[in-house]
């Protein structure tokens, strides 16, 4: 007996972190808690799906409210994964309503930020943590110090349910902002595919939008992509928010809320005139709440027809009663977007990318990093199996022309986005519209066509192109890459990029000139033809060239600067056992290695 006793003594002395056996390690920290709280195992947690837990407990315990000791029942839910996630405490009763912090359906208190670190030392003296936490959350809550926390954290616990009232609809977004004024705004419905769902099941989503004449991009973006039905909408600007769960509306409730007399009027109205319909108003500084109400029928026995309104209804008979469908939507906004990013809103960017290939198509990746930035898309190509390799894009643009395959891309994560597109040869484009490039901040060649390269400097020492120039490409096999940056501002009169004028091959290559000249057909294949040669580099070579140079081009945009090149290295291991001549000694040269050049 006294060794069984010392051995457990011992045992309580060891960090039970070293305990590896789960069951044992809480088989440990039950029999303590054991003996100071009325604590056991149960199979169930009320109202909760239970078979991801390895454990479930209940406990018995006692909180002051309101000066009064009272009897509460709390589970701890384990998962595998304990202690190094915390236990799920639940508090399903509802004896004192609806507390903040507390999932109003299942009981689920919500005790830690999500990130939160701890110490896993001392197992035991988390959960001890997790009871002292969920006591207090419970005493804090039903002697209502905390019911600020409800209007603090109104999006939390708007989408929750309560009372048995239908579904709140998640799925709406209101874009730009929120009107000054109650008005009517364009609601868009569409449906999206859930992805990772077997049986294919889709969601609606509602797009509130200002109602304009003329389509804006966004709109345009979900007419493309979907089958779109719109419909009114009321925007109500004077309509306040309860200050504590349930957030359960009955069209009442919601007039009772309405400050505005005339907002009141203007409710009635549009539910008359729509038999329903979306009322909105602000939530929070970055979402909307609000209730959608379906078709309402106006015909009653007793009553002559057109003598009852939608209000009257909703007012005075079985609606006067009915839950709602309340709504929950998010602000969506390039000024909101830029907030949660970078923290502050960038100076708005035109940037020109001539040549859609796999530079350039990767570079627009790196440039949409700015939360201003709009685009001119210029190439006279199409998207086909054999670029998927390398490129930004890949099998649904298949025979799509790149210039469009990209400018989808790029509205698919920001629909608002200015997008232009040429699907045409690079001077073509400009002698037709050389004021709007010439519009752009910055102009990006990525074409890898020598000829194209050299018409833009021909315009660079001209004039006629009056805005800083990015050129970039890739030697044979990713064994270098090149960024010429031209600043017309600041540019010598007199400059070449060739060391031979004859052949226009590059001052800085890093494969020799007797290479290019000689060996040739080792660097370059064809698989279609006249216009099907292509240079052998790998998709990953073009992000390590971006990786590198991207830094230079993010400096260079903000602060122009005197032109100059850059040269990165890259694949130089393989240039060495191919047995490729180089134009600097191969023992002077490091990988991935980016050195500034004259230009």
């Amino acid at each position: 007996m006294k060794m069984h006793k010392q051995n457990h003594f011992q045992e309580l002395l060891i960090p039970t972190v070293v305990l590896r056996n789960l069951t044992d390690l809480l088989l440990s920290c039950f029999d303590r808690l054991y003996k100071i709280e009325d604590v056991k195992r149960v199979d169930d947690i009320p109202a909760i799906r239970t078979d991801y837990y390895a454990e479930q407990w209940e406990i018995v315990t006692e909180v002051e409210i309101n000066g009064k000791s009272e009897v509460i029942e709390l589970y701890f839910g384990f998962l595998k994964t304990f202690p190094y996630t915390l236990p799920d405490v639940y508090f399903p009763d509802k004896q004192f309503g609806y507390l903040p912090h507390i999932d109003s359906l299942s009981g689920k208190l919500c005790l830690i930020d999500d990130g939160a670190s701890y110490s896993i030392d001392d197992p035991y003296e988390l959960i001890r943590y997790c009871l002292k936490r969920s006591k207090i959350l419970i005493k804090e809550g039903a002697n209502s110090e905390n019911l600020d926390d409800f209007s603090a954290e109104i999006n939390s616990y708007w989408i929750r349910m309560y009372d048995e009232e239908p579904k709140v609809s998640k799925h709406w977004l209101i874009y730009g902002g929120f009107p000054t004024d109650t008005c009517v705004l364009k609601a868009l419905f569409y449906r999206q595919s859930i992805l990772g769902n077997k049986k294919d099941k889709t969601r609606i989503k509602g797009l509130l939008l200002p109602q304009n004449d003329e389509e804006i991009s966004i709109e345009r973006y979900l007419k493309t992509h979907n089958k779109v039905d719109i419909a009114d909408a009321l925007f109500v600007k004077s309509i306040n928010v309860p200050d504590k769960a349930p957030y359960t509306i009955t069209f009442q409730r919601l007039l009772d809320s309405t400050s505005s007399v005339e907002d009141r009027k203007a409710i009635k109205q549009y539910v008359n005139a729509n038999t329903g319909g979306i009322i909105v108003f602000q939530l929070s500084e970055a979402s909307i709440g609000g209730i959608w109400i379906g078709k309402v029928n106006c015909i009653k026995k007793g009553f002559r027809r057109n003598t009852l309104t939608v209000s009257d209804i909703l007012l005075r008979f079985e609606g006067k009663n009915q839950f709602q469908q309340r709504l929950y939507g998010d602000l969506y906004s390039s000024h909101r977007i830029a907030m949660r990013t970078a923290g502050i809103e960038m100076t708005e960017q035109r940037f020109v990318i001539v040549g859609l290939g796999s530079i350039g198509s990767n570079l627009v990746y790196f440039l949409n990093g700015w939360n201003n930035a709009n685009f001119t898309l210029i190439d006279d190509d199409r998207f086909r199996t054999e670029n998927m390799g390398r490129h930004l894009l890949g099998f649904q643009y298949i025979s799509q022309n790149k210039v469009e395959a990209v400018a989808d891309y790029l509205r698919s994560i920001r629909p608002e986005r200015d997008v232009k597109t040429y699907s045409d040869a690079f001077q073509s484009v400009f002698e037709n519209d050389n004021e709007g490039v010439n519009a752009c901040t910055a102009l990006f060649l990525c074409t890898g066509d020598v000829m194209t390269e050299k018409f833009v400097l021909d315009a660079l020492l001209d004039g006629r192109i009056k805005q800083p120039t990015f050129i970039l490409w890739l030697e044979p096999f990713g064994i270098a890459g090149h960024l010429v940056y031209i600043n017309p501002m600041q540019m010598p009169k007199d400059f070449t990029l060739y060391n031979d004028e004859g052949n226009m091959l590059y001052k800085y290559n890093l494969l020799a000139p007797i290479e290019y000249k000689m060996h040739a057909s080792r660097f370059t294949k064809k698989d279609a033809g006249c216009n099907g040669e292509y240079a052998l580099y790998s998709g990953n070579d073009v992000i390590l060239l971006l990786s590198a140079l991207y830094p230079y081009i993010n400096q260079l945009i903000q602060h122009p600067e005197q032109s100059k090149c850059y040269r990165w290295v890259g694949n130089i291991k393989l240039a060495q056992e191919k047995g490729f001549k180089l134009t600097i000694e191969a023992s002077s040269i490091i990988l991935g290695n980016v050195e500034e050049l004259p230009l």
